[in-house]
């Protein structure tokens, strides 16, 4: 069982649910305010925090950043009652955040969710092995798809999950990368040995480096013990840095000499230690736009960036959609030993034309809650809770980008022919409409491209 921590200016909330873990054997402590949550904070270590999003004597962010800086192993789950007011508070901290969730909501619903947090954080978790997917479909781990984006990931992991070549993996938050990388470690030559996990975003730079060397006893105030670091405990296996790029540039160089050199030091010594470990990395973040900017070294780019697999947004895997929503729904009903048939009509037109700005996190924790909230056997659209407006997202979508190192008007043409088909699920018809063509000037442009047979 864990330890959370409450924090909501609603007294009586805060007692029902205390009253409701209680019962299930965890640690609960509460707080009606930013002062009383940072007392109990510096007195006591939680595993959880469940926070309103209005917290008297601060906002979110700084809460959030508080939390992050006093407990770097906790997670966080921010309920909130306003949709619009959610995204203006939370703005860039949303990817610290493990679970968004809205008031009203059930005790079953804040229990399963509280359970899933602490499933995250057990080593070597497995999915249910009875979820059943169709025999067409690439899997690796638990990496799903069909469309030709997803086809050409599992070619270069193919190739490339048997070397120690460093890997870069890029992608918009909640599109698979951790998945990826766990892939690339499970089918390479190091599968047996460990695979160590950093999020450089979630620590302050200060516990950080301590994090990936290790320390010695009295290398600071409060070091009563030597420490192992994540090189060391990865030693022989594989280190996975995710949101590289929300490291410092003074941790930058000391992770360039360890690439270099495999070798490094435990704060407070002098004395090397030997590292024999790939390492795979990941972002959300534009490198190049960060070295232009001087905020990302070069040399370090390089060394990272000698695979990169870039995973395209889930809007761009147009003929997955309906699979992973139907692979998410035998997944939730396995979990939750519930039996929904499936999706209303009106329901899966609705999800499979949606933006999905979340991407497949977002799929998923919109499944696990109208699979939750489903009285019947087929998810009504009352079951859904879709947090952002489609329309708008759409609308400030900023289009086609020109690669660094530029593309022909023939490329570019055909990308975004191959994209609309893909999220049209092949349609010709309904791929001409997105373009803003005729059918048959799609259909002649598809004839005429070089090398029709990737279209």
């Amino acid at each position: 069982m864990g330890t959370i921590l409450i924090i909501d200016k609603d007294k009586d909330y805060c007692d029902h649910i205390c009253r409701f873990f209680n019962g299930l054997d965890h640690t609960i402590a509460q707080a009606s305010s930013y002062g009383k949550a940072l007392e109990l904070m510096e007195s006591s270590l939680f595993d959880l925090v469940i926070s309103d999003v209005d917290i008297p004597g601060t906002d979110i962010r700084t809460l959030i950043k508080t939390i992050k800086e006093k407990l770097p192993s906790c997670l966080l789950i921010i309920v909130y009652s306003d949709h619009r007011k959610i995204q203006e508070e939370l703005g860039d901290t949303a990817s610290q955040i493990f679970r968004v969730l809205q008031k009203p909501f059930y005790d079953a619903e804040l229990h399963f969710q509280v359970k899933r947090a602490f499933e995250s954080k057990l080593p070597s978790k497995r999915e249910p092995e009875e979820i059943d997917v169709e025999e067409n479909v690439n899997r690796h781990s638990e990496f799903i798809g069909q469309s030709p984006a997803v086809a050409k990931i599992f070619r270069i992991v193919g190739r490339v999950a048997r070397t120690d070549a460093s890997v870069i993996i890029l992608g918009e938050t909640g599109t698979g990368k951790e998945l990826v990388a766990r892939t690339l470690h499970r089918d390479s030559l190091r599968s047996d040995g460990p695979f160590v996990k950093v999020n450089c975003a979630a620590l302050p730079e200060q516990l950080l480096e301590s994090e990936l060397f290790g320390f010695e006893k009295g290398a600071f105030t409060g070091a009563d013990r030597m420490r192992v670091g994540r090189f060391e405990h990865a030693n022989g296996g594989t280190i996975f840095l995710d949101e590289v790029a929300d490291l410092s540039l003074v941790t930058q160089a000391k992770l360039l000499r360890v690439l270099q050199q495999k070798e490094f030091e435990r704060l407070g010594s002098n004395v090397s230690i030997k590292t024999d470990v790939r390492i795979l990395s990941a972002t959300n973040k534009d490198l190049m736009a960060l070295m232009r900017k001087g905020l990302f070294r070069e040399d370090l780019f390089y060394r990272l960036n000698v695979i990169a697999i870039r995973l395209p947004p889930l809007r761009e895997r147009g003929s997955d959609i309906s699979l992973l929503l139907m692979y998410f729904l035998k997944f939730s009903n396995a979990k939750m030993h519930k039996h929904i048939r499936g999706f209303q009509p009106e329901v899966f037109e609705t999800l499979t034309s949606y933006y999905w700005p979340g991407n497949i996190r977002e799929m998923e924790n919109t499944i696990d809650r109208a699979v939750l909230m489903a009285e019947g056997d087929m998810i009504a659209g009352e079951d859904l809770d879709l947090l952002f407006d489609n329309t708008s997202l759409e609308d400030n979508f900023t289009g086609v980008k020109l690669p660094p190192q530029g593309i022909t008007l023939e490329e570019a043409e055909r990308q975004l022919i191959e994209q609309a088909l893909d999220r049209c699920q092949g349609s010709q018809k309904k791929a001409a409409e997105l373009l803003g063509v005729s059918g048959r000037v799609l259909n002649y442009k598809i004839m005429n491209l070089r090398n029709p047979a990737r279209i």
